[in-house]
């Protein structure tokens, strides 16, 4: 900080390089994931030459119509709602952490209004859609194995993608069909899987063998941990041998699967929420609204008056004309 120390430093005399510097350091220091903290990184970048082009304000002089300006802009540059709410939320977490901080005298961000997302129901993929997909993975060489017992376990656990990837050998838990996983937030709990992904992983943890100085579960060719594009990329090759609409299989698409089809065998939301790791039930209400489907199958074989029988004034048959 050129010798300034934090605490004497005024509002005034912040800079753009001292605020992101200090960001930077807090989100290390709540030690956010990589990942998290690369994304935080690089929509303040953005927000950083966008604030370049348009009089480079410094820190005390933004406003919320800046923040405003800002997000409408990204928006109209064709940025998705879910990206520009995404950047929202960055932007709040980062002018939260100033004013908190008593980096900046008030916080702008919390006049500016957060974007109506329209909601629209998950299009979850069906057993069959999945069972057409294991078909295109050829288990007869290395990676298909591979890539098959990662698609049943993700299939089974309903762990995001970088979750499974960061798994070592030595974290499965053979006798109790299970596995600790670090989720968002820094924060562990433990995923059960079934007997269908427990022998498509052992039969890959066998073909894997030892590799000296790896000891990551899911490895690509070359011994180094999997990455999350290579694994992607292999999947919409399959999608597409298959013969189903790009987007209608990722990774996260079996995380939709695994919810959904726990919902439908009878498993609670609580219980759901945890396997998934959510800290709140908002994104598992989600998947609820997923069996709407199922509810109206159930109406139409329990419908009210339909099992009334006959009633008064009813007509048999009724034509439009």
């Amino acid at each position: 900080m050129s010798g300034l120390s934090i605490a004497s430093l005024k509002p005034e005399n912040l800079t753009w390089e001292m605020a992101f510097r200090l960001f930077a350091l807090r989100c290390k220091s709540q030690n956010l994931s990589e990942r998290t903290q690369s994304l935080y990184a690089s929509h303040l970048s953005l927000f950083r030459r966008w604030l370049a082009r348009n009089g480079e304000p410094q820190p005390s002089g933004i406003e919320a119509g800046h923040l405003r300006a800002y997000l409408s802009e990204y928006k109209n540059g064709g940025a998705s709602d879910l990206t520009v709410d995404c950047a929202f939320r960055i932007l709040r977490t980062f002018w939260r952490f100033l004013f908190r901080d008593g980096l900046i005298i008030a916080d702008p961000m919390a006049k500016v209004e957060r974007i109506r997302r329209e909601r629209r129901f998950i299009k979850p993929i069906t057993p069959e859609q999945l069972a057409l997909i294991l078909e295109q993975i050829n288990t007869k060489n290395s990676l298909g194995l591979r890539d098959y017992a990662l698609t049943l376990f993700l299939a089974d656990t309903g762990l995001r993608l970088g979750e499974a990837l960061s798994l070592k050998l030595g974290e499965i838990d053979w006798t109790s069909n299970s596995v600790l996983v670090m989720g968002k937030g820094r924060k562990e709990r433990r995923a059960a899987f079934g007997q269908k992904a427990r022998q498509a992983l052992m039969s890959w943890v066998r073909r894997r063998g030892v590799m000296e100085g790896s000891n990551w579960l899911f490895v690509s060719r070359f011994g180094r941990r999997l990455s999350l594009c290579v694994f992607e990329q292999r999947m919409k090759g399959y999608t597409r041998e298959a013969g189903i609409a790009a987007d209608r299989l990722s990774p996260h698409a079996l995380r939709h699967f695994f919810a959904l089809s726990f919902l439908k065998n009878g498993g609670d939301v609580l219980t759901l929420q945890k396997l998934l790791g959510h800290s709140s039930l908002d994104m598992v209400r989600n998947y609820v609204n997923m069996t709407d489907d199922d509810a109206l199958a159930k109406h139409r074989t329990a419908s009210p008056l339909d099992r009334l029988g006959p009633l008064p004034g009813e007509r048999r048959q009724v034509r439009l004309k």
